[in-house]
């Protein structure tokens, strides 16, 4: 008996590992929102389309920094920029937060085959190894010379010999005038308009005439190599397109008629926004040879640039499909968790502006689209407030491990089964400054309908987090979407400012003074911590005065609603009670006897069995929870599950399995005593299912998953 119960928890240890679905996720930089789910229906982008039809596209994703190494260092850590401290292009993640656990590297700590290529953590925010320690095998972020057409390096970024003769001019011109400042080698570049053009479309390549789809080519290889890993695989593929200079093989080009292309409605900058929103396309400005250096872009530029952002995109979308179609090809499509995400938006000419870097919609707004093959609504839209940094936590609750208790994001799974659902009132975005010689942090939060941003002047990076007020913005999209007016001196829009200001305080961030927040439940009466008594329900502050004048204010969201939540979960062997802040005991149902010494929230039962929980409160009484149901073995958590019939057990040829009604997704796993899944099958609008077995022989678990009801495991015999 012994022996049994520890092959059975050695069974669902492994079981935790090697059952799990795969992850590909794929990483697209500057990518904005331009494709068919979004509304774009000028994008050419069938494969991007075709994924969003399967999952759900969120059409309202924050990024956290509109800037490559900031943005990517959140979602991969899961933590916001103030706590990764990663604002810019220098700081290393890992100088900062040494003991992190990025996404990748938990997904290989729990026993996925991790490896990832191309553009994923930014370079200049990770070590040579590209953060080595989140990944199973080698990293590579540039692709050797057998990736490219005709072993051709394609490096530089460009294939046009013009070019290329345009560089040898240039770099000759600086070396015989001993050019060596920055600004000097800025203004010789103009000299030479095609040494580093902003564009490239004129040369009839293949897709891996240029760096992404060596990439791919790449990637289709290692997917083979994970996929025969003997382990479920965390594939990171990250492509560069459609970032500048936008340079994608002519077939890409030709899908668009510039004369059909029109520069962005709006190009002005409005007296009432303030200057700190705006930045001068240093990006563009300064790095590219044919823009001049007083940023005057003409209509004729601007075509050009957006021509060749959407045949970039296009360009990517051809890589996704390649992607996707492998993972058909493999017969893993059935079994993988797919994200496909940008790391921010793009300005195309809005206020006047290109490139990323600000808390505009533009940049701010980013591409992401997950599905995941046995949870989800088909073709599903969300304009849920919902953040890049919400993809860590998504992918282990979608995987079913555990997320680290350090991750700052939230599981948005339930919006994939209900769009209208939110798991935040606002999503964050932030955005640095200089002012005055002085730093300022910008931070934005969009809802639905608005957004509202704060510049706050602060030292953040000698751990300042707190300061003046020097500008707001505010911006109504129903009537204003092209955010022309700044409406955050609009008295008419004061109560939603109000709003806005209260998701402030329970962040804690852009506060002028040392500040926290208190959500409390309580019954009866609330004594505040300046000794303040509260009988009603409402947001209240209290000051707490400090001799060197630097009051801290608390503000307090207090609910006297009088009642207690007798609800338990149960998760990972411990048994918890909703309610906090109360006092606890224990009982067993069998006997109805109180546990010995159990008076805490959580309780870890020693054995199987049925228990309950009764709650007491000296303001709102008594109350007492259900009988649930544990087992010591096996953990199950069932009872939401339809009952099914599974016979005969002990089995020979063929089982037969009667689930009393048709399910839609039907996923049933044969898992051996070692913990490997021996048998997969997938069904759809089934009641009743045959399977042979007959060329096993042994113990192992059943396991059944129908629709997005939980999974149900059954012991069996193969004669």
């Amino acid at each position: 008996m012994i022996r049994y119960v520890i092959l059975f928890f050695m069974l669902f240890s492994y079981y935790n590992i090697l059952g799990q679905k795969n992850i590909l996720f794929i990483s697209v930089d500057d990518l904005k929102p331009m494709f068919n789910s979004y509304g774009h229906d000028d994008m050419v982008t069938p494969n991007i389309d075709a994924l969003a039809t399967k999952g759900t596209s969120f059409l309202n994703t924050s990024t956290q920094q509109a800037i490559c190494a900031p943005s990517r260092a959140s979602l991969l850590t899961g933590l916001y920029p103030d706590d990764t401290r990663v604002w810019d292009l220098e700081t290393k993640i890992r100088d900062e937060n040494p003991n992190i656990v990025t996404l990748p590297q938990h997904f290989k700590n729990n026993g996925y085959y991790s490896v990832g290529l191309g553009k994923i953590f930014d370079n200049r925010s990770v070590d040579d190894n590209y953060d080595g320690i989140s990944w199973s095998t080698q990293f590579l972020q540039g692709m050797p010379n057998q990736y490219y057409f005709n072993n051709d390096n394609g490096r530089s970024g460009y294939q046009d010999p013009l070019v290329h003769q345009a560089i040898d001019q240039y770099n000759s011109y600086i070396s015989a005038n001993n050019i060596t400042s920055t600004s000097g080698k800025r203004e010789a570049r103009k000299l030479f308009p095609l040494s580093k053009p902003s564009t490239e479309g004129n040369q009839d390549l293949p897709d891996d005439g240029y760096v992404d789809g060596a990439r791919t080519n790449y990637a289709l290889i290692k997917m083979e190599e994970a996929a025969n890993s003997g382990k479920p695989f965390f594939l990171a593929v990250g492509y560069t397109k459609p970032h500048l200079p936008f340079v994608a093989p002519k077939i890409y080009w030709d899908m668009y008629d510039r004369d059909n292309i029109s520069i962005h409605p709006e190009q002005g900058r409005d007296n009432s926004i303030p200057s700190l929103a705006f930045h001068n396309n240093h990006e563009l400005v300064n790095n590219y040879s044919d823009i001049p250096l007083n940023g005057n872009i003409t209509t004729n530029k601007q075509k050009e640039l957006i021509h060749g952002y959407k045949a970039c995109v296009s360009y990517i979308d051809s890589q996704v499909g390649k992607l996707l179609s492998k993972l058909e090809e493999l017969g893993l499509s059935e079994n993988t968790i797919i994200v496909l995400w940008g790391d921010h938006g793009w300005h195309l000419g809005d206020h006047g502006l290109w490139i990323k870097h600000t808390n505009f919609e533009q940049a701010v707004n980013s591409p992401m689209i997950i599905y995941s093959p046995d949870h989800g609504l088909e073709n599903n839209k969300s304009n849920s407030p919902v953040e890049l940094l919400d993809i860590y936590p998504t992918l282990c609750d979608l995987a079913g491990i555990d997320t680290p208790s350090e991750v700052q994001g939230k599981s948005i799974s339930q919006v994939m089964v209900d769009p209208t659902h939110k798991v935040r009132q606002a999503a964050l975005a932030q955005y640095t400054r200089m002012s005055g010689g002085k730093r300022v942090m910008g931070y934005s939060l969009r809802d639905e309908k608005y957004r509202y941003t704060k510049w706050i002047q602060m030292d953040y990076k000698s751990g300042e987090r707190y300061g003046n007020t020097i500008a707001c913005e505010l911006y109504d999209y129903e009537i204003d979407p092209y955010e022309k007016i700044n409406r955050c001196s609009d008295n008419n829009y004061s109560d939603i400012i109000n709003e806005f200001e209260l998701e402030f305080k329970r962040r804690n961030i852009a506060q002028n003074t040392p500040s926290n927040f208190l959500q409390v439940s309580a019954c009866g009466s609330y004594t505040a911590p300046d000794n303040k008594i509260y009988t009603e329900s409402g947001i209240y502050t209290a000051t707490l005065n400090a001799s060197n004048g630097m009051d801290s204010v608390i503000t307090i969201e207090l609910d006297l609603s009088g009642e207690l939540s007798n609800v338990v979960n149960i998760n990972n062997g411990v048994i918890t009670a909703e309610q906090e802040g109360a006092t606890y005991q224990w009982f067993d149902c069998t006997t109805n006897q109180p546990i010995t010494d159990e008076t805490f929230q959580s309780f870890q039962p020693e054995g199987s069995g049925e228990y309950y929980v009764k709650i007491s409160d000296p303001d709102c009484g008594d109350i007492e929870s259900s009988c649930v149901t544990f087992s010591n073995v096996l953990s199950l958590e069932i009872q939401n599950l339809k009952s099914y019939n599974l016979f005969p057990n002990p089995v020979k040829d063929e089982i037969n399995v009667d689930l009393n009604k048709v399910y839609k997704n039907i996923i049933i796993k044969l898992v051996d005593l070692s913990g490997k899944v021996i048998l997969r099958k997938w069904y759809s609008n089934k009641s009743k299912l045959t399977i042979d077995v007959s060329s096993y022989n042994g113990q192992f678990v059943f396991l059944i998953n129908l629709d997005d009801m939980g999974q149900r495991k059954t012991n069996i015999i193969i004669q």
